[in-house]
């Protein structure tokens, strides 16, 4: 499942003119381990557990990615 949900991002990713990053990775494997809804500053906590790195505004730019290819709502 993960690795559809990984082609389906890289494929939008290229469509739309963005790079395919490892942090936009992260994120998306820490979105769909969690099976309940999240809000966007559950998610950054989250993710930040895996990678301190990452930003909330990272987060929520890939959750809007997300939702545009259909991989959340």
């Amino acid at each position: 499942m993960i690795r559809e949900a990984e082609g389906i991002l890289h494929r939008h990713l290229k469509r739309v003119g963005l790079k395919h990053t490892e942090q936009r990775d992260t994120i998306l494997r820490t979105f769909l381990e969690t099976r309940e809804h999240l809000s966007t500053d559950e998610l950054h906590r989250l993710v930040k557990r895996k990678d301190a790195r990452i930003g909330f505004t990272t987060v929520y730019r890939t959750l809007k990615l997300l939702a545009e290819c259909g991989l959340a709502s």
